[in-house]
């Protein structure tokens, strides 16, 4: 159960995110927010901090002013994925580019150097995938464990810890977004019998265009099912606007 400065910082978060306070903007005082949210002027203090640390906030003497979105942390993506029901198609893209330039870079640095074992390894798991009975949560450990174990072969300390930040910023906050960003699609599975191919040859360009391709395929099946849902759910809003 969230604290309650940690409550105060997610309503102020929401709020910069949806545009309430703009760059620039000085935020209420702690007596007024303290009156807002009755709460003491300790907990409105720490939900000032927390702003801080996301980056939206920049705390001076004489009260904190709001800091655009481009200036914040990583952590502030979770909080636009998490922002309405649905989350928006062009972050989800962008996310997706993101990610998919990050496992490339993994995998040419992993086949060079990782061990026959860790090559077996993500061979495993390759092959894992192509199991038609696997489930959705089946599936989508599957694609995480590769995704680590490619980050892991790669022995680059910096694209391991920048791809957990952006995982944990991502997944951590938002627990439905592996069914978004993971759907089960058999499509994918010439890709993973090309990519295993290419592991046993330790062929680092051809491992890098085939999870190039994956994510690209994977990239069009979760936008088009996205803009579906946002439109099938736009329109269920108008229905029931509508309604008498």
């Amino acid at each position: 159960m969230p604290t309650r400065h940690e409550e105060i910082a997610e309503t102020l978060t929401e709020e910069i995110l949806r545009g309430r306070y703009q760059p620039g903007d000085r935020l209420p005082s702690e007596r007024d927010l303290s009156a807002r949210f009755d709460a003491s002027r300790g907990a409105v203090r720490e939900a000032i901090k927390k702003l801080e640390q996301l980056g939206l906030a920049d705390v001076q003497p004489g009260g904190a002013r709001v800091m655009a979105v481009e200036d914040s942390s990583l952590e502030v993506l979770g909080h636009l994925m998490s922002l309405n029901d649905l989350p928006d198609v062009e972050l989800v893209e962008q996310m997706m580019e993101v990610m998919g330039a990050l496992m490339s870079v993994a995998v040419r640095g992993a086949v060079a150097r990782a061990s026959d074992q860790e090559i077996a390894q993500a061979q495993t798991l390759i092959r894992r995938l192509q199991n038609a009975d696997l489930d959705q949560q089946a599936l989508v450990d599957t694609r995480l464990q590769l995704f680590r174990q490619f980050m892991r072969m790669s022995g680059n300390l910096v694209l391991i810890l920048i791809s957990r930040s952006l995982h944990i910023s991502v997944f951590g906050k938002n627990p439905n977004a592996n069914d978004i960003l993971h759907p089960i699609s058999r499509d994918h599975d010439t890709y993973l019998q090309q990519m295993d191919q290419a592991l046993e040859n330790r062929d680092a360009e051809a491992v890098a265009a085939t999870i190039k391709a994956s994510f690209e395929l994977n990239r069009d099946i979760v936008l088009a099912a996205l803009r579906d849902a946002h439109a099938a759910n736009g329109q269920a809003n108008g229905e029931r606007r509508a309604a008498p």
